[in-house]
């Protein structure tokens, strides 16, 4: 890391030395589909100095000197523009917007005065003005006037979206698994083994150029969606030489600074890099799987003096000292990050662009919560109190490179790693009332994660061939996901009993129990690959588009869970063997001493069954065609966007259930998805869409696999199903929104869908542990809501109101379902469906004084996050719903110079609990903590 940060700061010292004069960059547009216009003529007006946009619109007029110019714009067809006004200033890019309206008479020319670009907020809500689709979003602009660390987020500020365990995402009211993700058109890997997912939180918000929701469908879309298609786009072509350093240090109440609080344990040197899975690996010579154990202390017990070494060896070749716990004082959290932009121009036409940035963040973070679960009466079968504390690493980069070649053809080359790691110490302690006992329990989980994905694309304009765009991708995606020993112990004694101290939970079985003393082991790795390619041909006025994709994506998980077992050749009570601490429990540290583990004390075994480990794939092939056909119907602008998608999928399991019988599951489908879209303009500032289309959402590799596993944290188990089959979805859309001014928008939208098999995740009860799993739901459902967005400048009411710019985004859904489980009609709203979202914000932008603050609300209505099942409950509404939460975030800064910039952020400020319920009952809290941030970052151009 502090090679490339030296080698980066010294390239922009090199690139910013270069630069001695300024530039005009922009990009020319038809005012009436807002799409780019190549080859218009953009002159320096009493100058020799011009350029011709390219295949996007784009130009760049550099080698300017300081001073104020204006620009003569003409294209064929179109109005000639003069824009005035426009100030130059050295090693600086003035950028401008302009947009060309059909010509009605000859040699009319326009003059306008140049204005203050709004960054990229206009020109996402131009972009959405004119897409085929409805979509919603938010740019680099707003990500930085907002405290947002991550793209979560930052997503969660969208209208219709809320952000669930503060890194998945949900769209109008249904769960992740109905959401898609992209990262510059390519979709992204899962990052979670036990949900169809990414988690948002791993990739830094700095990265993003923007980030769109898409919540309708077109032909040129993947299918696989219908909530909303989340499209992150990472910065782009720079438009000028820049280098920017930022830090930040911020501080939680609930964490940062209580004096022996932080509950930790020896880790490894490299957790700071988030490269410490390594150093918590078991040994590589152990008993191959759970047989080779149990036959191995089998023969230790009864003699055999190889076999007790051996069993001696293995004990303490674990890393035990990984035991010994610390209760520390959490320092502050703290990020770094580097930016350098360079445009490199090659002679008159051609260009070369570097974006590259490397960034790093460490948080310390704490969550006070409770933990409770109900039997089928409605009994508590646990309640326990308690918290964890985390260590949380980030570090990554992006690289993306560009070439552009004359007006007509680019090429781009787009990286993204990223590598992130959280390491969770938890303690919990109560009563299990089923068993009749007091209990302690910890758990020491560390995961890393790390994601890669790499792009190679162009962009042709083919001008024999009436001005086609061809644009094509090569894309390469892959994410790993290490959980190296995680520690579960419990201790625990009889309720009755208050006198005794806690005892360590061994199993009696010769295979061990996990849950209460053991290690466990995992590693996922997904790898996913692409190639695609589309066409768009102009007819007149209109325009086809046709193109295919291939995609491949194959998941290798493995599992092996160690336990500890107490030898039967010991008859005293084991626990005498190690000393008592003050909390009245045995020391865990001394407990799994390496000179504990032995024939007759202490020994490893393994309870991993051949379920534990899967592999799956899934290979998607696609085509489609679309038409953009706009035309005018009495006196009124219209634009039909309509065609069809073919998807053709195939998905592969291989693995095991729970009587170690193969399960080999194959689903070969093949689906045509339909998509008609028809948008309506009244005025040139105002759209009416409507629209029509069926998608579709295919079990996950996770949910089809047969696999269990015990969440410590939540307390449950969560098994696959390979029984799953795809949901069919049909969706209706209409929107009415109107674009006042540059940077304005208010739309009305409502929407009806309704799901085929839905796919939903249920709570199983039993007496000694919940279950989680994943079941279509055999009734059809509905899902429909209205959603409202305004976006306003407040200088209409009153001048002094001018810098105020209000933002509100609510949406009300309701969706419907009747399921039939085991004879029992259970009729309730859709699994992860919010009966409302709003999110609202003020922001204050003063451009003299570059000053800026930013007021955020965000919260959302009672959701079903599990869904039980009703029959096998005793009481009405067995489901478990998350509670509402309202987050209000405050967010500061301060541009002293030009180049340096303060900010200051107080995130969740209300700090209010987080509630799950179950039958009346508060089966769940967490409460987090403020978190106060102060940062400084600064630009060299």
């Amino acid at each position: 890391m502090k090679h490339i940060l030296t080698s980066l700061l010294f390239c922009a010292s090199v690139i910013a030395a270069s630069a001695q004069t300024g530039s005009i960059e922009g990009k020319v547009t038809d005012a009436e589909t807002g799409e780019a216009l190549r080859g218009a003529s953009v002159g320096v007006v009493d100058t020799k100095k011009g350029a011709y946009s390219d295949t996007k619109g784009t130009f760049r007029i550099k080698k300017l000197a300081a001073g104020t110019y204006k620009l003569r714009v003409t294209f064929i067809g179109y109005e000639t523009k003069v824009v005035e006004g426009i100030v130059v200033k050295d090693d600086a890019a003035s950028p401008v917007t302009i947009v060309l309206g059909a010509s009605v008479k000859v040699n009319k020319e326009v003059v306008v005065q140049a204005s203050r670009v709004n960054d990229n907020a206009a020109a996402l809500l131009a972009e959405r003005k004119n897409a085929a689709q409805v979509s919603d979003g938010i740019g680099r602009e707003e990500i930085s006037k907002l405290p947002d660390s991550d793209a979560g987020q930052s997503l969660k500020r969208v209208s219709g979206v809320t952000l669930v365990e503060g890194k998945y995402v949900y769209v109008r009211g249904v769960s992740e698994r109905y959401s898609n993700t992209t990262l510059n058109g390519a979709s992204l890997s899962s990052t979670e083994p036990d949900k169809k997912a990414f988690a948002f939180d791993m990739f830094p918000a700095e990265l993003l150029e923007n980030a769109n929701v898409t919540k309708s469908f077109t032909p040129d879309l993947p299918g696989n969606f219908s909530g909303g298609l989340v499209q992150l786009n990472t910065i782009d072509f720079p438009s000028a030489y820049s280098v920017k350093v930022s830090g930040s240090q911020s501080i939680n109440d609930y964490v940062t600074f209580h004096q022996g609080e932080f509950l930790s344990y020896t880790g490894s040197s490299k957790d700071w890099s988030a490269n410490g899975a390594g150093d918590r690996s078991y040994p590589a010579d152990i008993p191959a799987n759970r047989e080779e154990f149990l036959n191995l202390n089998s023969k230790a017990q009864v003699g055999d003096v190889d076999a007790a070494n051996r069993v001696a060896e293995i004990g303490s070749g674990f890393p035990n000292s990984q035991w010994k716990t610390n209760y520390e004082t959490a320092p502050m959290n703290g990020g770094l990050g580097v930016t350098v932009s360079a445009p490199i121009e090659i002679g008159e036409t051609d260009a070369f662009g570097i974006v590259a940035n490397v960034n790093y963040g460490n948080t310390y973070s704490m969550n006070r919560m409770t933990r409770s679960g109900l039997q089928a009466d409605r009994s508590l079968q646990f309640s326990k109190s308690g918290y964890t504390a985390a260590r949380s690493s980030n570090m990554g980069g992006l690289l993306n490179l560009a070439y552009r070649l004359g007006e007509s053809t680019t090429f781009s080359f787009k990286n993204v790693y990223n590598r992130s790691m959280d390491d969770e110490s938890l303690e919990l302690y109560g009563e299990s009332y089923s068993q009749a006992q007091t209990r302690r329990e910890f758990g020491f989980n560390y995961v890393q994660k790390e994601l890669l994905t790499s792009q190679l694309g162009g962009e042709h304009t083919v001008g024999s061939f009436n001005n086609a765009v061809v644009n094509w991708k090569l894309g390469y995606s892959e994410t790993q996901r290490d959980e190296p020993d995680y520690r579960r112990l419990q201790y625990s004694r009889q309720s009755t009993d208050t006198q005794s101290p806690l005892a360590i939970n061994f199993s009696p079985s010769p295979t061990g129990d996990g849950t209460t003393a053991g290690r466990f082991y995992s590693d996922m790795s997904e790898y996913y690959r692409i190639a695609s390619a589309n066409v768009t041909l102009p007819v007149e006025a209109s325009k086809i588009k046709f193109g295919g994709l291939y995609e491949f994506r194959n998941r290798d998980f493995t599992a092996r869970s160690f336990t500890v077992i107490q030898s039967r050749n010991y008859a005293g009570d084991i626990d005498g063997l190690f000393n008592t601490s003050e909390q009245g429990q045995v020391d865990p540290s001394a407990a799994f001493a390496d000179s504990n583990y032995s024939a007759d004390r202490l020994m490893m075994s393994e309870e991993t069954r051949l379920s534990d480990a899967y592999t799956a794939s899934e290979r998607l092939g696609a085509a489609y065609l679309m038409a953009d056909v706009p035309f005018d119907l009495a006196s009124m602008k219209m634009r039909f966007i309509g065609g069809a998608r073919i998807e053709s999928s195939l998905q592969q399991l291989n693995s095991f259930d729970a009587q170690d019988q193969a399960v080999n599951p194959v689903v070969d489908v093949t689906d045509v998805l339909p998509s008609l879209n028809l948008v309506i303009s009244p005025a040139e500032d105002m759209n009416i869409r409507l629209g029509a289309s069926q998608t579709l959402a295919r079990p996950s590799l996770r949910e089809f696999a047969p696999f269990s596993f015990y969440n410590f944290q939540i307390q449950a188990v969560t098994t696959g199903n390979p029984n799953l089959t795809r949901a069919l979805i049909q969706n209706y859309d209409v929107r009415w929104e109107v674009f006042p001014n540059a940077g304005e928008v208010i739309s009305v939208s409502a929407f009806y869908k309704t799901f085929t098999n839905a796919i939903e995740e249920t709570i199983l009860p039993s007496t000694s542990e919940v279950i989680y799993s994943f079941q279509n739901a055999n009734g059809q459902a509905q899902n429909y809501g209205i959603e409202f967005e305004a976006r306003k400048q407040l200088g209409f009411i009153a001048s002094f109101l001018t810098p105020f710019t209000f933002s509100i985004n609510a949406a009300v859904i309701n969706s419907h379902i009747v399921v039939n489980q085991g004879g029992v009609t259970d009729e309730r709203t859709m699994w992860g469906q919010s009966p409302y979202t709003v999110n609202i914000g003020l922001f204050y932008t003063n451009f003299s004084t570059g000053s800026s603050i930013n007021l955020g609300y965000n919260t959302y209505g009672r959701r079903i996050i599990k869904v039980g099942q009703r029959g096998a409950f005793q009481f009405d509404d067995p489901h478990v719903y998350e509670m509402p939460r309202q987050m209000v975030d405050l967010s500061l800064s301060q541009n002293l110079g030009g180049n340096l910039e303060l900010k200051f952020a107080i995130r969740d400020i209300l700090n209010q609990p987080l509630y799950w319920e179950q039958g009346g009952v508060n089966i769940q809290s967490n409460i987090r903590g403020r978190t106060y941030t102060f940062g400084i970052g600064y630009r060299f151009n």
